[in-house]
């Protein structure tokens, strides 16, 4: 069992963006906050994502764990969530990715492809890595993740949150999801609202008041 590679005090990561591809660009919790911490900023951690997102077994992680000199992957790691991040907020704000982050995906996903394998899914087949032998092999499934959904329909549901910098698929049947998660960034928003009209209330004058003059 891969052991959790959070202090005391850092809540488990949430996992709100509804697509892998998307969920490993918002490893860091709080990114712009008082509370930021990069769930992925060590290899165990990496491969506690990795667990949780059920893109590699526990017992896969363990062995992945003993292999030496994990450093550079956890390297690529960083590399491939920089470019997931520069292209998913490209596409949030309408503007074309630039092609240095897709070259960094394309690299990924080439390798990811490389070292494939066929997986019986329904009547066909799927890719995928079921034997993971290389600190690496983590970070396969999500660059293919990351380009089936570049090059998908559902690419135009790819929103950020109004809260945060975390993007997110909108599932919601008439697209008007606004959160990461209601119950975070959502309560917050709320909570703002309600402070500021509040604060409004008590600036305006009394009803029926002497105003002066």
């Amino acid at each position: 069992m891969v052991e959790t590679s959070r202090p005391a005090g850092v809540r488990e990561l949430p996992i709100v963006g509804g697509h892998l591809a998307l969920d490993f660009a918002n490893t860091v919790d709080d990114p712009e906050g008082p509370a930021r911490f990069d769930h992925v900023a060590t290899y165990p951690g990496l491969l506690e994502w990795s667990v949780r997102v059920h893109t590699v077994s526990a017992t896969d992680a363990e062995r992945l764990a003993a292999l030496p000199d994990p450093a550079d992957a956890l390297a690529r790691a960083h590399t491939l969530r920089s470019a997931l991040g520069a292209l998913f907020a490209a596409v949030t704000d309408g503007a074309p990715p630039e092609p240095r982050h897709w070259a960094a995906l394309r690299g990924f996903a080439a390798e990811a492809v490389a070292n494939a394998e066929l997986v019986p899914e329904g009547s066909g087949y799927t890719l995928g890595w079921p034997r993971p032998r290389r600190p690496e092999s983590v970070l396969w499934p999500v660059a293919h993740a990351a380009v089936e959904l570049l090059t998908a329909a559902d690419l135009a549901r790819v929103k950020r949150c109004a809260g945060c910098p975390w993007v997110f698929l909108d599932h919601s049947r008439n697209s008007s999801r606004r959160w990461c998660a209601m119950n975070d960034c959502g309560t917050h928003a709320k909570i703002r609202r309600y402070v500021a009209r509040r604060a409004a209330r008590r600036d305006q004058p009394a009803a029926g008041a002497d105003t002066g003059g």
